[in-house]
């Protein structure tokens, strides 16, 4: 809104899978392939609120479509916002970056160290 009301061109490419795709590998990979609360069918457009707010929103499913609208958004000389919907699922989800992240922390220094946890 910003944007709008200061008229700065700016152009944002949101990046739709329908999904928490960070939160979803993490819970497959933890959680025996398991995973709730992931899959965001009921998303909003985010191309329509763009416009719902003043800017211009274009959606884009198709790859062919790309080039176009960037041109078109680039042309219109306002703010936009580009809504590419890209594939999800289990297939296409990277490994996590800190794979490590969910394991107990270990503290060194001695002063911490009463702060393990205790192995069973």
């Amino acid at each position: 809104m910003t944007a709008v009301r200061e008229k700065i061109p700016v152009i944002a490419v949101v990046f739709q899978n329908y999904e928490w795709g960070a939160e979803k590998k993490n819970q497959i990979d933890y959680y025996d392939n398991r995973f709730i609360g992931a899959n965001l069918r009921e998303n909003p457009s985010y191309a329509q609120l763009a416009r719902d707010m003043g800017a211009k929103g274009w959606k884009v499913e198709d790859y062919n479509q790309v080039q176009e609208v960037v041109r078109e958004a680039v042309k219109c000389g306002e703010p936009a916002v580009i809504e590419a919907v890209i594939e999800g699922g289990e297939k296409v989800l990277a490994e996590p970056f800190r794979r490590d992240a969910l394991n107990m922390p270990v503290r060194y220094l001695p002063k911490y160290k009463h702060l393990n946890a205790k192995k069973k």
